[in-house]
């Protein structure tokens, strides 16, 4: 693991600048081009993002027979290396999972950092008598003995450095080594463009534009999920239908920008009131919003329910002052809550959510502000 700025060398022994280049042997060639085939085509299969960055550090560590390879992102507002992905081969003793999302300053890595601006490889070995004594004592730390780092670039855009690097035995890095790491760098940048532009897809097919909740089709899709989950186990299901009282009005009175405001505003409230790796929320349309509470009972005396929780986000939204002209935050808005559990409001998806409309519906009939429990 390079833990420390990479020093900027020859290819090659250090001190050996003056030594020809060796000539590739046409067995060196031809195993290199198998390399970056397979490589090639490792990361042309790949989607998922995740997936991607790992596959790229096993490979290449595998590969070029290293004993590790990772990962870094590079972050132009905080001058920062975030690690985000880790390698290492079989037997060695570092745990690379602690370093996913660890981040490094820059500026202690001078070389990287450079290495990054410059588009250029940057070397280190641990025997490089000009090495400094604080680079050379993270390498013992570590047990480096050398390392390579490369910029990973995709249509002339920074997407992150590759670092590799061999602590079982001094490893001198040929001008092949760099040429090889060089052009499957490439592949890896052209492979995570690829794979963060699927992410960005996948997450627009699932999401609200607006308030980054999920969107409709999402919302049903687990809705169904959950719904054969909890009657294939006899365990408590429930949904909420939210709807905003006067919001029209609203819109009328301070124009559509403040209201996409305020739908924004609404949905952070409901991130806030609910479970957020547990409960599914959504916005429906306009300005409903539904949300699953799984393994939740829609009414009872017993704690935890399904019309507390509806009883939560209805006095989270009235308690809440929006935004009217300017910076003033002086206008309250209420909201009807309609709630319906497996049972009580059907046994499929289509039913609960029809259940909880109509329960929602009842109370804006009944008086707005107020949460009513379908069949309850």
């Amino acid at each position: 693991m390079n833990d420390g700025p990479a020093r900027k060398a020859d290819a090659g022994q250090p001190g050996d600048a003056a030594r020809p280049a060796r000539e590739p042997t046409l067995e060196r060639i031809v195993e290199q081009y198998k390399v970056l085939v397979e490589t090639s085509a490792a990361f042309a299969a790949s989607a998922a993002l995740d997936e991607t960055l790992q596959l790229i550090t096993r490979l290449v560590a595998q590969r070029l027979d290293v004993a590790w390879c990772d990962l870094y992102d590079y972050d132009p507002e905080t001058d920062e290396f975030v690690v985000t992905a880790s390698f290492q081969l079989p037997g060695l003793q570092a745990d690379t999972t602690s370093w996913i999302g660890t981040r490094y300053d820059a500026e202690n890595w001078p070389e990287l950092r450079d290495c990054v601006a410059e588009r250029r490889p940057a070397i280190l070995y641990r025997d490089d008598p000009d090495l400094p004594a604080e680079q050379a004592a993270l390498m013992d730390e570590w047990g480096e003995l050398s390392n390579i780092s490369v910029p990973l670039v995709y249509n002339d855009e920074l997407t992150g450095l590759i670092a590799i690097g061999e602590s079982r035995a001094q490893r001198r890095w040929t001008e092949d080594d760099v040429r090889v790491v060089q052009a499957i760098a490439d592949q890896a940048g052209i492979a995570i463009a690829n794979a963060r532009a699927y992410a960005r897809l996948a997450e627009q097919a699932i999401t609200d534009e607006l308030t980054g909740l999920s969107n409709y089709r999402h919302f049903m899709e687990h809705l169904r999920r959950e719904v054969a989950r909890a009657r294939r186990y006899g365990q408590d299901l429930s949904v909420l239908v939210i709807d905003l009282d006067g919001f029209d009005l609203f819109i009328q009175s301070f124009g559509r920008e403040r209201g996409d405001a305020a739908l924004v505003e609404v949905a952070d409230i409901l991130r806030e009131v609910t479970r957020g790796q547990v409960d599914v929320v959504a916005r429906y349309a306009g300005d409903q919003f539904l949300v699953i509470l799984p393994q939740t009972r829609a009414h009872d005396p017993a704690p935890p329910t399904a019309s507390m929780v509806a009883e939560r986000v209805r006095e989270a939204i009235a308690a809440h002052r929006f935004k009217s002209v300017g910076e003033d935050r002086d206008i309250a808005m209420s909201a009807s809550v309609g709630v319906a559990g497996v049972g009580l409001g059907g046994y499929s998806a289509e039913e609960l959510l029809r259940c909880a409309d109509k329960a929602a519906y009842l109370a804006k009939r009944g008086g707005k502000d107020r949460v009513v429990v379908f069949g309850a």
